[in-house]
């Protein structure tokens, strides 16, 4: 017969809430993207969740073609996003011409003090200075990699996610 879910450790010594504590919580990474990268992120959330499974990390994202009120979804995604213990923002040409809803998505991430990991796909850092206006700043001051290096980001977002969860 199954309980409810268990909401805090099992025993009370500080070994146990720490081992609770990792294990026990799942840990969030929002992974933010522009609607024509589906298949990317798609496969980038398998990939991530398959690499971190064993700090029982999963990762999440916005369906844009959500029936909700603009109002409902923007709350929503701020309190998830709040919860999350990392963003990977993978930014494309779509990004830069129709991204409104990514750029707000980076401003939550900025303003809860998210750890963010940024993605280039198929377009280079100089490409995005190059670009007049329209670049949120925060975008150009953040490190940017390349989509190729997302094991790498991966490593990384399992070493921000432990820190942040202890």
């Amino acid at each position: 017969m199954c309980g409810p879910a268990r909401t805090s450790p099992p025993h009370s010594s500080a070994l146990a809430f720490h081992i609770w504590n990792y294990f026990g919580k799942e840990m969030m990474i929002f992974l933010s993207y522009s609607g024509d990268q589906s298949v990317e992120a798609e496969l980038l959330q398998f990939a991530f969740e398959k690499l971190l499974a064993d700090v029982n990390c999963k990762v999440w994202t916005y369906e844009r073609d959500q029936s909700k009120d603009e109002k409902a979804i923007a709350e929503s995604l701020k309190s998830r996003i709040k919860a999350s213990n990392a963003l990977i923002f993978l930014v494309s040409e779509s990004t830069l011409s129709e991204g409104a809803a990514q750029w707000m998505e980076l401003a939550y991430a900025d303003a809860f003090d998210i750890p963010t990991f940024i993605m280039l796909h198929h377009i280079s850092y100089q490409d995005l200075k190059a670009r007049e206006g329209g670049i949120p700043p925060l975008l150009l001051a953040a490190q940017c990699n390349s989509s190729s290096d997302w094991k790498t980001i991966a490593n990384a977002a399992r070493t921000c996610c432990l820190k942040r969860s202890s």
